[in-house]
């Protein structure tokens, strides 16, 4: 366990957020219990003011969750210095429980409150709240998703052993992987696998702007499109962003001494991944056409693999050979 001023805070922010989540659960429950729009009663009345309330808060919600998961990042990485052998935030994740799996929890929790967002402005664009017993159900799903998150963190910060020999991200992150428990893939053939991916995307994409059918396929594709993303990143690119060949690491790439590129790959291929996934989810749950979520994805998209390239292909030119 170590305990700083960083991690007391981020526990500390994190439990007000889940109480005042809790709180808006509660009042979310409630509201759907009681819910009539054709009713005319003073309960009603009182429903429909709650509910602007509770939409209000969940929208702030999202914009702090958003903000403590980056700060996350941060605190992970300023942990380093207390676990024995880390050089950077895979040592820490290394010497914890649980770690890895609140990083893409968090992730998919900042998914679906995206996509909360978007079920909430569609029940505010009509005066009736279409949508009001969807998205209130969709944030109870959410509410769940944030008590496992919460019991994650504190894990997290308490069964960090400072003491444990971890292995370092190199070694974690390596096609010959023995030591680390972690994923084993050799980064030419990551590399195959994304491209193949990325280019279905970018098609699925271009028949889902023509045909409103292919839209769900496109949402759901989307989500396997954005995990192998991340393996791209971590296996294939960042070793290029190194110049190093056996330095392979989701952490280094975000480093002052990298110009925090990692930044920029990880937000273009979230929200290429994200816009995709909100226009399947647009047509599936809200019943709603549209091709404006489906242009931003392939531009994200198209930017993130443009980087990539930079990076690649900039390498090969600058040495005349491939890492």
């Amino acid at each position: 366990m170590i305990l700083t001023s960083a991690t007391v805070g981020y526990l500390g922010a994190q439990s007000a957020l889940y109480a005042l989540a809790l709180v808006s659960g509660v009042k979310a429950w409630q509201i759907l219990r009681t819910w009539d729009f054709n009713k005319s009663t003073k309960e009603q009345y009182a429903n429909e003011k709650n509910a602007y309330l509770v939409s209000t808060v969940i929208i702030f919600l999202l914009f702090f969750k958003a903000l403590l998961a980056i700060f996350l990042i941060y605190l992970i990485d300023s942990l380093t210095p207390f676990i024995r052998a880390a050089m950077c935030g895979v040592g820490v994740l290394n010497a914890t429980i649980l770690g890895w799996e609140l990083i893409f929890l968090k992730m998919a929790l900042i998914a679906l409150f995206g996509l909360w967002l978007k079920s909430d402005l569609k029940d505010k664009e009509a005066l009736d709240y279409p949508l009001i017993k969807f998205k209130f159900r969709f944030f109870l799903i959410i509410l769940f998703l944030m008590s496992i998150e919460l019991l994650f963190d504190y894990i997290m910060i308490f069964s960090l052993e400072t003491q444990k020999v971890v292995s370092c991200c190199s070694v974690t992150f390596s096609a010959q992987n023995e030591l680390a428990g972690f994923i084993s893939l050799e980064r030419s053939f990551v590399g195959v696998v994304f491209f193949i991916t990325a280019l279905f995307y970018l098609l699925l994409g271009v028949a889902s702007f023509f045909y409103k059918k292919a839209q769900p396929f496109f949402g759901v594709f989307a989500i396997f499109y954005l995990i192998v993303g991340l393996f791209f990143v971590v296996y294939t690119v960042s070793p290029y962003v190194y110049e190093l060949p056996t330095h392979t690491c989701p952490f280094c790439i975000i480093q002052k001494e990298y110009f925090y590129i990692g930044y920029l790959f990880y937000l273009f291929l979230f929200m290429s991944g994200f816009y995709g996934i909100k226009r399947g989810f647009s047509k599936l749950f809200l019943k709603e056409n549209g091709k404006k979520d489906i242009i931003l994805s392939l531009i994200f998209g198209l930017i993130f693999i443009a980087l990539s390239l930079l990076y690649t292909f900039g390498y090969y030119i600058k040495n005349g050979v491939w890492l």
